[in-house]
């Protein structure tokens, strides 16, 4: 079996939160943040878990391995030393992620409601497409942060633009980014180091890769429920999240 690897992007302070915790380490019905797309990972399937740390590197490497029903060996850490945007966080887990011709799944810490159905759907999507890689999408429009998904006059992806990179067309556009991603590892080992930083944040976004796959064939879209896609920024997210999450688990 290919192997199916899952990064987790788990670096950032989380400012919003105001609260000296790293972001990923607030409770969610009683449990660090950061082990509820752990373990959906797993469920999913996932051989090797990368986890992206930075800030509280420690404890949350002790909260990640608080997970249930962690197996011994399935998680590695890597270590992003200073927040450069996604792609640079990709980028220094790369060394954990095996060459070859698996696939790997790329989600938030912050994302308490992923459920492990929609990354194996997003697997297949990205395991069909041409392109090799599958971006999750969800419907929004105004100054929500999320990055716009752009198509071409033939209605085929062409790319991802970060907000604050938008043209006043570009900001009108209501198709955005979740933030859910799955590409070949062969794909991620040959074109994330090339990926530049020409943008208004001066970071590696690793949205580029979706116009660079495109340039190689058709880019898979899946379309995400915003809540299983929503992420915690602020205290009122985290209370509302958690209200959804005991709402469906009553009904």
């Amino acid at each position: 079996m290919s192997e199916r690897v899952a990064v987790i992007l788990a670096a950032g302070k989380g400012t919003r939160m105001k609260s000296d915790l790293a972001k990923v380490l607030h409770p969610f019905l009683g449990r660090p943040l950061v082990t509820y797309p752990v373990r959906a990972a797993l469920d999913a399937g996932a051989t090797r878990i990368v986890v992206v740390t930075g800030h509280q590197e420690q404890a949350v490497q002790e909260a990640v391995s608080s997970t249930p029903g962690l197996p011994e060996g399935v998680v590695r850490f890597a270590h992003q030393a200073e927040q450069n945007g996604t792609g640079h966080a990709v980028l220094c887990a790369l060394p954990e992620i095996p060459v070859g011709d698996g696939q790997v799944w790329i989600l938030s810490g912050d994302t308490p409601m992923i459920r492990a159905e929609t990354l194996r759907s997003i697997a297949e999507a990205a395991a069909q497409s041409t392109a090799g890689l599958a971006v999750s999408t969800l419907r929004a429009e105004g100054d929500t942060g999320y990055g716009r998904l752009l198509r071409d006059d033939a209605g085929a992806p062409k790319c991802i633009r970060e907000q604050r990179d938008c043209t006043p067309a570009e900001y009108a556009v209501t198709e955005c980014n979740a933030g859910l991603y799955c590409v070949a590892s062969s794909h991620l080992h040959a074109e994330l180091p090339s990926l530049g930083s020409d943008n208004a944040q001066g970071e590696i976004y690793l949205t580029d890769l979706v116009e660079v796959r495109a340039g190689h064939g058709t880019v898979a879209v899946a379309a995400l429920d915003p809540i299983e896609a929503a992420g915690v920024n602020t205290p009122e997210q985290l209370a509302a999240l958690e209200r959804e999450a005991s709402n469906s688990a009553l009904g």
